[in-house]
């Protein structure tokens, strides 16, 4: 690991953005849960370590599709240490993942916190995973959850492009350059959110 740097390039400082763009990327498939956005960070022979599975790119953002149903997640990304070595990159990036688990009665919240330990590979003009390997740091159980009702939170008086779901939030309107809505343009309550 290089201790010093000294100099960087206007090259790599795009590369590096090229590189945490990736990985905001991978992160907004798991918490959309959009197992093609996931799969597309990776190159087609790229794997993922996540301790509990080893699989392809493609194979894990595949595997994710049945938790989806009982599982709600947000991922923060923290500071990244990268290194560039032509068109490979090794990078270290601390996250944060919270997770809403379970159904009704069953559902639980849990806190995870580790870093991604990648390496990316820079094909053209693209950087993607090679291999992505999940060290977990620390987990925090806080134990049955709280529902999203109006004892907590006005839930019922929001737009439903308001709730943090699945295909039903806003995000997805922004990023398909969909006309920009107002709120009341959408039905409110929580529209199946759990």
């Amino acid at each position: 690991m290089r201790q010093e740097e000294t100099e960087i390039t206007v090259e790599e400082l795009l590369d590096r953005e090229k590189i945490r763009h990736n990985m905001a990327r991978y992160s907004r498939g798991m918490d959309r849960q959009d197992a093609d956005l996931i799969a597309s960070t990776y190159w087609p022979e790229g794997w993922d370590d996540h301790g509990v599975v080893e699989d392809t790119g493609r194979g894990f953002a595949d595997g994710m599709l049945p938790m989806w149903p009982t599982l709600r997640m947000g991922h923060m990304l923290g500071q990244s240490c990268i290194e560039i070595h032509g068109n490979l990159a090794n990078c270290e990036t601390y996250f944060f993942a919270y997770h809403r688990m379970g159904d009704g009665e069953a559902t639980r919240d849990v806190y995870l916190g580790g870093r991604y330990n990648d390496r990316l590979e820079k094909r053209g003009d693209r950087w993607k995973f090679i291999h992505r390997v999940a060290v977990y740091d620390w987990c925090r159980d806080a134990g049955p959850s709280v529902p999203w009702n109006d004892l907590i939170f006005p839930f019922s008086a929001m737009p439903v492009r308001s709730y943090g779901a699945t295909a039903d939030d806003y995000s997805w309107d922004l990023f398909a350059n969909a006309p920009s809505r107002k709120g009341t343009d959408y039905p409110t309550g929580p529209g199946g959110h759990k």
